[in-house]
């Protein structure tokens, strides 16, 4: 009993020591996380505002290219569609692809490694 109670004293100043670390680490995949949104975020409003602007051109020279056939207002629905389906995929595209790792990951690796060598030095 008085073994296990020294050890568990022992886990605890381990772990008091540690915590130090841990907050300095986590602050540290904070940042790295915060830069690595900020990238992301410049990176699909730029594509997202290319992208809309090519959509909006390609239907107009659709629209454009039928407006003196009878094929005009099924031109005109078909870029509806078109504009829809693209739509519809980016966002699948976003729902699928776009799943960010867990925030601490890291930190709960490096948890697992001192109560790995924790438990071997008991």
């Amino acid at each position: 009993m008085l073994s296990a109670l020294q050890k568990s004293r022992q886990l605890y100043l381990i772990t008091l020591d540690r915590i130090g670390d841990y907050m300095d680490l986590l602050r540290v995949e904070l940042k790295i996380r915060e830069h690595q949104m900020a990238l992301k975020l410049a990176g699909f409003a730029a594509a997202g505002l290319f992208g809309l602007l090519a959509t909006i051109f390609l239907g107009l020279a659709i629209i454009i290219t039928f407006w003196d056939s009878d094929y005009r207002t099924l031109a005109a629905w078909f870029v509806v569609l078109l504009y829809g389906g693209i739509a519809a995929v980016c966002l699948n595209l976003c729902l699928k692809h776009f799943r960010s790792v867990p925030l601490a990951t890291t930190l709960r690796t490096e948890f697992k490694r001192d109560m790995t060598a924790i438990k071997e030095a008991l």
